[in-house]
């Protein structure tokens, strides 16, 4: 791969950790748990979802840009998709970091007087400028990937747009009740992966149909589709698992076995949701969907 674009993967994938290492800050310190109105769903799926799919499409990124190419040069393809994917893990932080405005602007009296409200702005604008700052460091590399076409910029606002929409009039009340908070968890995944991809094309547009794959070198065996669904399912109850032990492990006091299961039960369930719908919407896009 180019050095730009190696270079750019090592950043993004910083860009990651630092997002990670974000949202679970403003979670658990305790001067700002008490007092963000991002914590409850759906705004919390948002950043949940965005923080663990980002870090796995920065890791993909490092793999695409770092490992050989030893018959043949990188197609462009191969080099699109590795922008693409960089471009994804800002949007991830972008589109949370709107979430969370949204949730501000929905309740203000909750941060807006409180004594550690200016650590929350600190927080929330230094990561939206160095993501802002990365997706400009990604759009000088276009011109190695990219075709002649321009960015369809309006249909970039328009899904910003939609975003805001549906996170602004979601009934919060929903949370409340059993079914409909899984429900809502869902949502958010929804709210956060379907715009993506039409950003992700639009900001980094290609003549080819989007539903194409990396071409496979000659001499290797294409993963078919039901290879690329399996594997998603497996990372996605992995995830869901180990989210669940991360919340047993924050928890205090045994709880009934049947209660244990059912929570566990939720929380591979909502894992596993949540990386299918980032699949079915992201991966066409990112070079992982197959004809096959």
């Amino acid at each position: 791969m180019p050095q730009p674009l190696k270079r750019s993967a090592l950043i993004v994938f910083g860009l990651a950790i630092l997002f990670w290492w974000s949202f679970m800050f403003a979670k658990h310190d305790p001067r700002l748990r008490g007092i963000i109105p991002f914590g409850d769903d759906p705004y919390d799926a948002v950043g949940s979802f965005g923080a663990i799919v980002g870090m796995l499409i920065a890791l993909l990124s490092l793999v695409r840009a770092f490992r050989p190419y030893r018959k043949q040069p990188p197609t462009h393809a191969q080099r699109l998709y590795l922008v693409r994917s960089q471009e994804a893990v800002v949007l991830t932080v972008l589109v949370t970091l709107l979430a969370d405005a949204i949730a501000m602007a929905r309740h203000p009296s909750l941060w807006a007087n409180a004594v550690s409200s200016r650590e929350l702005i600190i927080l929330l604008c230094g990561l939206a400028v160095i993501a802002l700052a990365v997706h400009l460091l990604i759009r000088n590399s276009l011109a190695l990937v990219a075709d002649s076409r321009s960015t369809a910029w309006g249909r970039v606002v328009l899904s910003a747009l939609s975003v805001t929409f549906v996170l602004a009039v979601y009934p919060e009340q929903l949370i409340q009740r059993t079914s409909t908070h899984l429900l809502t968890v869902v949502v958010g995944a929804l709210v956060l992966f379907a715009p993506m991809r039409v950003q992700l094309v639009s900001l980094v547009p290609h003549e080819r149909d989007e539903e194409s794959t990396v071409a496979t070198p000659p001499g290797t065996k294409a993963l078919t589709s039901w290879h690329r669904w399996g594997i998603v399912v497996v990372v996605g109850i992995a995830i869901g698992g180990l989210a669940f032990l991360g919340e047993l492990s924050e928890g205090s006091g045994a709880m009934p076995l049947t209660h244990l299961l059912f929570v566990a039960s939720v929380f591979v369930g909502l894992g596993l949701a949540g990386l299918l719908i980032a699949y079915a919407f992201l991966g066409p896009a990112l070079g992982l969907g197959s004809r096959g």
